[in-house]
């Protein structure tokens, strides 16, 4: 019995494509949402896409999770996925959640990590300074990101949780927004240096007021990146 097209090769789809099609599919989805040809409601039909783009349903279906990973799109059981996109106030918010996680971590990163540890994430903020100019932005934000998650390992459950909870978020407005590709770094770099000093130094209270400040310039460029597209400035 011959096997179904949904299962008949584990790295093809119906149509063929290979596994990259779903990240090549998710890739053009997320432009036309930037650009605004996909606009915030929007319904996402998995058969119309599946014709515009020449991919099978199920490149389709796991492109849809990708930018729900990414926070672009919500999926709905039995309706499907519907373009999203947070208002300034929510982002506005959410960087205030960000940066307090963010320092909280650099605080118990100082206070509980090895030396081992410490040493290794201050050599990946040298790491990551060093690579300006050498390196996409994007892997850049990436990086910080996880540099964040690093010390948020030496954190208490809870603020893992909520840390880790709020990265879907983070990346929603480096791909929505388009920070990724336009900023040449992830936040002030004097203020990297800074964060890495203090944690070699195990000063707890820099470290924190340094984090917090990385995730204030960003707040700073999603705030005005969203005002110049037309959004009342939060008060």
């Amino acid at each position: 019995m011959s096997k179904s097209p949904e299962t008949s090769d584990a790295g093809h789809d119906e149509a063929g494509i290979t596994r990259s099609a779903p990240r090549e599919v998710a890739r053009a989805l997320r432009l036309r949402i930037q650009n605004g040809e996909l606009k915030p409601g929007e319904w996402l039909r998995e058969v119309k896409l599946a014709e515009e783009l020449g991919v099978g349903r199920s490149a389709i279906r796991e492109a849809l999770r990708l930018l729900q990973q990414d926070g672009l799109v919500e999926l709905e059981k039995f309706r499907g996925a519907r373009v999203t996109a947070p208002s300034l106030y929510e982002l506005f918010d959410l960087f205030e959640v960000r940066a307090a996680l963010f320092g909280l971590v650099a605080r118990f990163a100082c206070f509980r990590a090895p030396d081992a540890d410490i040493a290794e994430i201050a050599a990946r903020i040298e790491r990551l300074i060093e690579s300006v100019g050498h390196t996409s932005a994007e892997d850049r934000v990436k990086e910080g990101i996880a540099i964040g998650a690093s010390m948020a390992l030496h954190a208490n459950r809870d603020a893992r949780d909520m840390m880790n909870a709020s990265h879907r978020k983070a990346r929603w407005h480096f791909s929505y927004l388009g920070i990724a590709e336009s900023r040449g770094s992830y936040g002030p770099l004097e203020d990297w240096r800074d964060l890495a000093s203090a944690l070699r130094h195990r000063d707890a209270e820099a470290a924190a007021a340094h984090a917090r400040r990385i995730i204030y310039f960003t707040q700073g460029e999603v705030t005005k990146s969203l005002v110049a597209r037309g959004a009342a400035p939060p008060v």
